[in-house]
């Protein structure tokens, strides 16, 4: 169970996201996707602090915790939720193809959610890269390749292994680890160029 291996403020804040999980879940239909399905969905060992979510009218989503709320133009929901520590949820209103998965909680239990297919969670993480170069971005990618079917994840490869290049924030990605060292970059590009060519 994760509550064996966080401490501290990172334990504070993967139960406020329980907490959160766990009130959606009983308020509202939505599929869990980013960092988080990454990692309390597919077993990924990078820490992720935001709630990524797709709802078919973000505007309804409302919880019972002390949060302040931006709603974008394009219907975009923005929530800070604040107890001891601080977390955001975003709320989008678009949907990809879903699966049902275990959401893995504080204490070694689960939950079941609707999230991305793994190749689905791979495609946000190339466009997010893309647009942002960050390290986690790469982390996730090189982490759920290994869960995806190849040849629908191949073109997001090429795409990726074109524009393929060291994020600014790499030498940081050791704090966001929870269990053992990140890859180095040159791993991570041998592995994209792999399935590039799968």
């Amino acid at each position: 169970p994760l509550i064996k291996i966080l401490k501290g403020r990172l334990l504070k804040i993967a139960e406020l996201q329980d907490t959160v999980i766990l009130e959606l879940s009983r308020r509202f239909n939505f599929v869990l996707h980013g960092g988080l399905a990454v990692w309390r969905v597919y077993g990924g060992k990078r820490f992720s602090l935001d709630i990524d979510i797709y709802h078919d009218n973000p505007r309804e989503v409302n919880i019972p915790f002390k949060s302040t709320r931006v709603l974008t133009a394009s219907g975009v929901l923005y929530l800070r939720i604040k107890d001891d520590v601080e977390i955001e949820l975003e709320a989008s209103p678009m949907f990809e193809e879903v699966v049902e998965a275990d959401y893995w909680l504080v204490d070694g239990s689960s939950i079941v959610v609707r999230t991305l297919k793994q190749e689905e969670l791979v495609r946000e993480k190339v466009r997010a890269f893309l647009e942002r170069g960050k390290a986690r971005d790469l982390y996730d990618i090189y982490y759920l390749l290994d869960l995806c079917d190849p040849e629908l994840v191949r073109e997001d490869m090429r795409v990726l292994s074109g524009k393929l290049r060291m994020p600014d924030d790499f030498s940081g990605l050791k704090e966001l680890i929870l269990m053992g060292v990140p890859p180095s970059f040159d791993a991570i590009e041998r592995k994209v160029r792999k399935y590039a060519s799968l």
